[in-house]
C-alpha cells in the first residue's frame, strides 16, 4: 500500500448491488493509503448506511477515509440534472480542498458510472415506442454524458497536467456482454451499453494526453436483484432457461468476486484505455 496514494472516488448507484460491492472493495483492494468518496444516490438514509460500512471497512484496512453523500439524485430526470451535477461537483471540490489542507493531495480521481436500468425485457424492438426509448436513453446514456463531461472538466481544471504531472484520472462504466453481442429482447439495454462503451472509447482518445484512462467493465451475470429481475421478466425462453439453470446450480457470478477483479484491474493499471473487459476474460 502506497503512503502517497490518495484517491477521490465518485460512484453512483452505490446504495445496493454491484455499486455497493465496488465501493467496499475499493477500500479493501485499491492499494491507496487514503480514499475520499462521493456517494451519489436517491435516498439519504441508504447512502448514510453505506458510508458507515465504508468507515468500518477503512478502519479494518488501515485506510484513511473521508466520505460525503449527495442524495435525492435521480439521473432519469434530466430537468434536475444540471443542479444535481453541480451538487456532485461541489462535494468533490470540498473533498479536494480538505485533502490539500491536510497535505494529502489527491493523486487519482475515479468516476464509476454504475447506475442503470434493464428496460422492459418482455418486449422486442418492434413493440417499443419512441417515448419508451427516449426515457430509457435519457437515464442510461444522456445523463452519463453529462456526468462524464462534468467530471472531466472539473478534474482536469483542478489538476492540470502541467502542475500535476503524476495525477491520474479514470472513468469506469459498468458494461455488459450485450454491448458487444446481440441477444433477443435486450434492445434498449444493448443499445445503451453499446453507446456507453463507445463514448468511453472516444474519451480515451480525446484525453490520453491528460493522463485520462477509461474502462468498460462487464461484471458477468451477477447473483443480485437485477439478475432476479431478468429471470422474472425476460421474454426470450432460451435465455431464460440458461439464467434459471445458472441460478439453480449456483453458477451466477458473486458480486464480491467481480468487484474485486475490477478493483485489481484498476490497481494494476495495465488495461487498454477505452477497452471492454469482461469478468470472464483472462
Amino acid at each position: 500500500m502506497s503512503s502517497k496514494e490518495h484517491h477521490l472516488v465518485i460512484i453512483n448507484g452505490v446504495n445496493r448491488g454491484f455499486g455497493h460491492s465496488v465501493a467496499l472493495d475499493y477500500i479493501r483492494h485499491s492499494g491507496a493509503h487514503a480514499v475520499s468518496f462521493v456517494l451519489v444516490g436517491r435516498t439519504q438514509h441508504s447512502l448514510e448506511q453505506v458510508l458507515t460500512e465504508l468507515h468500518e471497512a477503512a478502519s479494518h484496512a488501515g485506510v484513511v477515509f473521508k466520505g460525503v453523500v449527495v442524495s435525492e439524485v435521480d439521473l432519469a430526470h434530466l430537468n434536475s440534472l444540471d443542479s444535481n451535477l453541480a451538487r456532485i461537483q461541489s462535494a468533490a471540490a470540498d473533498l479536494r480542498d480538505e485533502a490539500a489542507q491536510s497535505t494529502r493531495t489527491i493523486t487519482k480521481s475515479v468516476l464509476f458510472n454504475n447506475a442503470g436500468s434493464l428496460g422492459d425485457l418482455s418486449k422486442t424492438v418492434k413493440e417499443f415506442t419512441w417515448q419508451e426509448a427516449r426515457s430509457y436513453l435519457d437515464f442510461n446514456v444522456v445523463s452519463l454524458v453529462g456526468l462524464c463531461s462534468m467530471f472531466l472538466k472539473d478534474t482536469l481544471e483542478a489538476f492540470p497536467k502541467e502542475q500535476y504531472p503524476d495525477h491520474r484520472t479514470v472513468v469506469v462504466s459498468i458494461s455488459s456482454l450485450l454491448a458487444v453481442q446481440a441477444f433477443p429482447n435486450w434492445g434498449l439495454y444493448a443499445a445503451g451499453k453499446a453507446a456507453r462503451d463507445r463514448l468511453l472509447g472516444v474519451i480515451a482518445l480525446e484525453e490520453a494526453a491528460n493522463n485520462v484512462k477509461t474502462l468498460n467493465y462487464a461484471p458477468g451475470p451477477l447473483d443480485n436483484e437485477m439478475q432476479a429481475d431478468v429471470r422474472r421478466t425476460l421474454g426470450d425462453k432460451e435465455q431464460l432457461k440458461i439464467y434459471d439453470d445458472m441460478h439453480k446450480s449456483g453458477s451466477l457470478v458473486k458480486m464480491e468476486d467481480s468487484s474485486r477483479k475490477l478493483i485489481h484491474l484498476l490497481k494494476a493499471d495495465t488495461f487498454t484505455s477505452g477497452g471492454h473487459i469482461d469478468f470472464y476474460d483472462e
